[in-house]
């Protein structure tokens, strides 16, 4: 019997009825594509500077699932087409405002957020068009197969891709060394992501349900499915149960606090613990499936003792450091978990549309609001600072400001956990949280909103520290007689003045990083004859000297050549793959003069690596600018 292979035309016509069926959705697909092209043609410094690449690239990675959310939840309701395209505008419009609201720069806050939210919308995506069955006082099979087709066409979606990826990037090496073509390697990120993107959503979308009568159809379960469920993942859930039951009687036996790490344990046990009773949920009434919701009731009944070793374990550390954002939703899983197995002890097993329908609500209320983690968190950790600086004597008239000089000597445990706390809001760019108990402002300076993250979370708790004058104490010390040393450091680019027009810059350095052509400024002043520049050229081969014009554009003065230094010393001292050798200082001085203007360049160190026909130049070392008067 020959095997039918898809046609183009019927491969075309299925592509297009998706398209039709889910334009929005992919055309986040094709959004993440493009701004994953621009990103790969980035190079690392340029890519900080680009102010829209997380807000686009996170507004597209939670538009995929809201719109497809929607559209489906349109077709099982039969929504009119006003309803349908009104809530999809509406959904445009929630990303528009995500991307008015997001940082440039993705922090520990944002990527919590963004994590839910993500979780949120993709359980919106499975319980959304069924949401009228929370209603019903029994399961029925078309909720079940609808989500059991989505998993399934989610992993051969990633298969296909996977094996694309693999497949296509041997193909390219073949090319390149079967033909001595030179492939370029960032051809390799662009199929990873056409193929990560617009292929995997597309494909995915193809398999999408699309009449949902046929879904409450009785159909026969897969065996390959129960055998998984039955000999692969209750064994392990089991197990888990065991080693965390011998756990808790020795920490009964012992009477000690549990560690804080047998929280994600526990979590674990519960995840896998409900997804093998959800796929084993349709034949759990069969007679000879008894054991199904035997097994079901005792490990509900079980989660119970564990559940409460869970809330003990991360009680003792929000009593001692307070909430955090992780603490927060270990504590709200733990109570969804609490929720979840009564309801089902009470119910037999029945209503499984209230897992995704419940968890999605806790998600998105823990993503934004009052409530959510990042506010309870806050709030939390100001509580604490308060309450360490009233029972220390820290405040006067209310602020902080000077505490340190008021008691210089604080336990080296309470000094690390003011540390912490300043680092928790610094690091969430969050310092102004705490301007109620500080009268130096903590806001950001204009300059540096639009600086890297390290150098704004670097200001903000220098800031805090400063201001408070409180000592920053390392969290992992543990000696109270440690040593408090203080480092600095001289701004790399600046210069100093020697008088009579001489200039010395103490840091001169260029290093070439792969695939990074860009020209790169390594050193400014801006002195009474002027402002100047040195500029890297040809891959760090060319240093040019540099002024700004009456114009206001700069005006190349002279060049040194590091390039051709390293190119002849190689030639001379390099006969294996990695040479390293010592010179006297004058074999890496250059100097040229143009005009009232003496340039020096002592170079430190000069490498030469060279990949094929590409040759790029690392240096390091001082410079002395001499401008005579004219």
């Amino acid at each position: 019997m020959a095997i039918k292979l898809p046609s183009l035309q019927r491969l075309t016509a299925e592509a297009a009825r998706v398209a039709r069926r889910f334009p929005l959705t992919l055309l986040c697909a094709f959004v993440l594509c493009g701004v994953g092209f621009y990103v790969i043609d980035l190079d690392n410094e340029a890519e900080q500077n680009v102010q829209w690449l997380f807000p686009a690239l996170s507004a597209a990675g939670l538009g995929l699932s809201l719109t497809l959310a929607l559209a489906l939840t349109a077709e099982r309701y039969h929504w009119r087409p006003g309803l349908r395209w009104g809530s999809l505008a509406g959904a445009l419009g929630l990303l528009g405002l995500w991307y008015g609201l997001a940082p440039a720069q993705l922090d520990t806050t944002w990527g919590i957020r963004l994590a839910l939210l993500l979780l949120a919308l993709h359980l919106a995506v499975a319980a959304g068009p069924y949401v009228s069955e929370l209603r019903g006082r029994a399961d029925t099979p078309g909720f079940w197969r609808y989500n059991e087709t989505l998993f399934l066409r989610i992993l051969t979606a990633g298969l296909y891709s996977g094996v694309l990826f693999v497949g296509c990037s041997l193909a390219l090496v073949a090319i390149d060394n079967l033909f001595d073509v030179k492939v370029n390697e960032r051809l390799y990120a662009y199929l990873f992501v056409v193929l990560a993107t617009v292929f995997n959503t597309w494909f995915f979308l193809a398999g999408v349900p699309r009449n949902f009568d046929e879904l409450e159809q009785e159909a026969v379960y897969p065996k390959g499915l129960k055998l998984f469920t039955q000999f692969v993942l209750l064994p392990l859930v089991v197990l888990y149960l065991v080693i965390l039951y011998a756990y808790l009687a020795r920490i009964v036996g012992l009477w000690t606090l549990p560690k804080g790490w047998v929280s994600t344990l526990i979590l674990a046990l519960a995840v896998a613990g409900i997804f093998a009773l959800l796929l084993i949920h349709p034949i759990r009434q069969a007679a000879e499936n008894t054991w199904i919701r035997t097994f079901a009731r005792w490990f509900y009944l079980a989660l119970f003792p564990l559940l409460g070793l869970l809330a003990v374990a991360i009680g003792t550390r929000v009593g001692e450091y307070g909430v955090t954002e992780e603490r927060y939703i270990v504590l709200v899983l733990a109570a969804w978990l609490f929720c979840m197995a009564i309801y089902f002890l009470v119910r037999r097993g029945q209503g499984i549309i209230w897992i995704p329908a419940s968890l999605a609500l806790v998600a998105f209320l823990a993503a934004v609001g009052p409530l959510s983690a990042f506010a309870v968190a806050q709030r939390s950790q100001r509580g604490q600072l308060r309450e360490i600086s009233l029972r220390y004597k820290l405040l006067k008239d209310g602020k902080l400001d000077g505490a340190g000089k008021r008691v210089p000597y604080l336990p080296l445990a309470v000094r690390q956990r003011i540390s912490s706390i300043f680092h928790f809001f610094a690091e969430r760019n969050a310092a102004e949280q705490l301007q109620p108990l500080f009268t130096a402002s903590l806001q950001l300076p204009d300059a540096l909103l639009a600086g890297t993250k390290w150098e704004q979370v670097q200001w903000q708790s220098n800031q805090l520290f400063a201001v408070s004058l409180l000592v920053r104490a390392d969290p992992e010390a543990t000696d109270q007689a440690q040593e408090i040393s203080a480092s600095f450091a001289a701004d790399a680019t600046e210069y100093l003045k020697l008088g009579d027009g001489r200039y010395w810059w103490a840091n001169v350095r260029f290093t070439q990083y792969p695939h990074d052509s860009t020209d790169k400024v390594v050193a400014t002043a801006s002195v009474r004859e002027g402002s100047f520049r040195l500029r890297t050229q040809e891959r760090g081969r060319t240093l040019l000297l540099e002024q700004l014009g009456a114009n206001q554009r700069w005006q190349p003065r002279l060049s040194v050549f590091p390039g051709r230094v390293a190119d002849s010393l190689a030639r001379q001292h390099s006969h294996n793959q990695r040479t390293y050798l010592q010179l006297p200082a004058t074999n890496l001085t250059l100097r040229a003069t143009a005009g009232n203007i003496r340039f020096q360049l002592f170079m430190r160190e000069l490498t030469r690596h060279q990949q094929q026909n590409t040759v790029g130049y690392d240096f390091e070392g001082q410079a002395l600018l001499e401008i005579a008067q004219p």
